[in-house]
């Protein structure tokens, strides 16, 4: 399913990174794609429950001349979905019209930044490659064979905040040692905003800025605070004036 045929294309999508990462992405002007065995999630492209019972279930019974050396059930799907999760590059956005608080935490610390695009500027700047959406299911709740495809876009239900798209690049062959791919990304083109982490000090905020200005020009202007930073109304005013209005 691509992204394209269920999202407005001016659904906003953001990324969240910490410094050094983002400094990366500015001067090199690329995407890194993480091998996905390399996530956190060691439930990323994994199979489970009924999906890995059905696939147990069609495996072809062998010739009893050759059980002996025929590659079981459990083995073949242990063998595919290793080379799938070695072979498969993904690179996560979340799509929403506002700033995860739960994000922030997760990716960046109190030094991190969050860029924002829409879904139709990153499917435009992404050449062959396709954006998809994430679903949150049950881990083998569907009763069939899947595809790569299909498992690198399923996660579990508890990481629904993330409200994930991902960019998907998939090899057909291993590659000893090689942890990600890089894809060119004129980010001076596609990127809208630039938001600073909230609870960041103005140093932070002036490094940002002196980077962005070094390294993408075109986007100076664009850095501002998170808006989880503006303040309350009345949180200026005494709590005795406050509370007598």
């Amino acid at each position: 399913m691509t992204l394209s045929s269920t999202l407005d294309g001016a659904q906003k999508v953001w990324r969240y990174f910490d410094f050094s990462r983002f400094v990366w992405l500015v001067q090199k002007k690329r995407l890194w794609l993480a091998r996905v065995d390399t996530l956190d999630d060691p439930w990323e492209s994994a199979l489970a429950g009924d999906q890995l019972a059905h696939v147990i279930s069609r495996h072809p019974i062998p010739r009893l001349s050759s059980a002996s050396s025929r590659e079981s059930a459990i083995d073949r799907a242990t063998r595919i979905t290793t080379l799938w999760r070695q072979t498969t590059f993904v690179n996560c956005w979340s799509a929403s019209d506002h700033e995860s608080h739960a994000l922030w935490r997760i990716f960046c610390g109190k030094q991190g930044i969050a860029i924002q695009t829409t879904v139709e500027k990153l499917q435009a700047s992404l050449g062959g490659l396709r954006l998809h959406r994430i679903t949150y299911e049950t881990p083998g709740a569907a009763k069939r064979t899947p595809e790569r495809l299909d498992l690198v876009t399923k996660k579990r239900p508890m990481f629904d905040y993330e409200r994930e798209v991902r960019i998907v690049l998939e090899k057909q062959d291993f590659e000893n040692g090689v942890l990600g791919h890089e894809v060119d990304w004129d980010l001076e083109k596609y990127v809208e905003f630039i938001r600073v982490h909230p609870e960041a000090d103005n140093s932070f905020l002036e490094t940002v800025s002196s980077v962005v200005d070094d390294y993408a020009p075109a986007l100076k202007g664009r850095v501002a605070w998170s808006a989880m930073k503006e303040p309350p109304p009345l949180a200026a005013m005494t709590p005795g004036v406050a509370a007598s209005r």
